[in-house]
C-alpha cells in the first residue's frame, strides 16, 4: 500500500502544470507590478514561482487589496458568509 502526501498542494497537477508558451522566465513586468489599496485583483497563480503560492481553495477568486505587506499584498476574499485574508506576492495577481 503506497502512501501519498496530503500536503497544501496535492491533487493540484493539472492547475500548476504550465503551456507551452508559458516555460521560462516570466516577465519583470508582472512580478513588479504594484496596486494600490481599493483594487480588485484575481488570485492567478504562476507555477513558475512556488514561493507564496496560495492554497488551491483560492485559485480563480477575486478579491480587493487591503494593505502592503513588505513586497506582498493582504487580500481581503470572501468564502461563504465569512471574509478571509490572504498574503500574497503580486506575480500571483492579476488586475480587474
Amino acid at each position: 500500500m503506497s502512501i501519498t502526501g496530503r500536503g497544501a498542494h496535492s491533487r493540484s497537477r493539472r492547475r500548476l502544470t504550465l503551456r507551452v508558451g508559458e516555460h521560462g522566465q516570466i516577465k519583470l513586468k508582472k512580478m513588479l507590478q504594484e496596486f494600490k489599496e481599493g483594487d480588485r485583483v484575481l488570485i492567478d497563480p504562476t507555477a513558475s514561482v512556488q514561493r507564496n503560492i496560495p492554497h488551491r481553495r483560492f485559485f480563480g477568486i477575486s478579491g480587493i487589496v487591503i494593505k502592503k505587506k513588505g513586497r506582498a499584498y493582504s487580500i481581503a476574499v470572501g468564502q461563504g458568509a465569512s471574509i478571509k485574508t490572504v498574503d500574497l506576492l503580486p506575480v500571483h495577481l492579476k488586475r480587474l
